[in-house]
């Protein structure tokens, strides 16, 4: 094993995935890619679920999108240097497709080291295709890094999807004492966790769009005929279950994080071509 792999804040290549797309017209792998996900790896370790389901979507809009199942920069910076020529020598060999982003982090990795490479988030992708419907009148707390965060796209999403992000001018209504269970929402996993292990609801943005993770089902929206638009946001009473709360737990369980990004490994090559 290298030096890379030994490395807690770099992930084994045997998880790797750098893939074209299987080209249904020819049943051979797409030439070259318009598009590549990079879905980050705290999101492939916490909810793998969503990287299969994204990735599935972009491949209806954009079925010569490639998959970047890749990450290692830590706090090395002879191995992120390293690293970096490495993601620049796969990015080439797929064609030099633009980048679909999913968090602040890689953003900020991306735009520091790797300029060379073209980048989109996927919430501007998202909003490009309408999407609509979502948890209707729910509110949130809106956290986002202030200087490499998608605060912008985030809310225009939420707005599409009928979500209330709290503002004290205009949810003055809310008694302070509830404001803090008003569940945070972000659009990066690292940060959704941390507040997790500090008590707080907080829900991954990409959760709304494709379904809630194991430890946020308790926040599911459950739609009803009788429900408006016009109705006030309001704090909801949530009570998570016993099953909720171990899948909580196994956010933080290094031997859990491995396993799950291994599954994700394992069902995308399944699934998506047929290995």
């Amino acid at each position: 094993m290298s030096q890379t792999n030994n490395n807690p804040h770099f992930q084994t290549e045997s998880y790797t995935i750098v893939r074209a797309p299987i080209d249904q017209k020819t049943g051979a792998p797409f030439e070259q890619c318009s598009f590549a996900l990079y879905p980050g790896i705290a999101l492939a370790q916490s909810e793998p679920e969503l990287v299969v389901l994204m990735y599935d979507s972009l491949l209806h809009q954009h079925p010569d999108t490639g998959m970047l199942l890749y990450k290692g920069y830590g706090s090395d910076p002879l191995l992120n240097r390293k690293y970096q020529q490495r993601l620049l020598t796969r990015w080439r060999s797929l064609g030099k497709p633009t980048v679909i982003l999913t968090s602040p982090e890689d953003r900020k990795f991306f735009r520091g080291s790797l300029g060379e490479i073209p980048t989109v988030s996927i919430y501007e992708e998202l909003i490009s295709r309408g999407v609509s419907g979502g948890c209707n009148r729910e509110l949130y707390r809106l956290s986002e890094p202030e200087e490499y965060g998608f605060e912008a796209s985030i809310r225009e999403l939420a707005d599409m999807m009928g979500v209330v992000l709290y503002d004290a001018s205009s949810n003055s209504d809310i008694p302070s004492s509830d404001v803090s269970r008003i569940p945070f929402l972000t659009s990066s996993m690292d940060l959704r966790n941390t507040l997790k292990k500090r008590g707080f609801e907080a829900v991954h943005i990409l959760e709304l769009v494709y379904g809630m993770g194991k430890s946020n089902l308790h926040l599911a929206h459950v739609h009803s005929d009788n429900h408006s638009h016009d109705e006030a946001p309001h704090v909801r009473e949530t009570t998570r279950s016993p099953e909720e709360a171990a899948a909580q737990e196994a956010l933080f369980d290094e031997n859990v994080k491995k396993q799950n990004l291994q599954d994700l490994h394992d069902t995308l090559l399944s699934f998506f071509w047929g290995e």
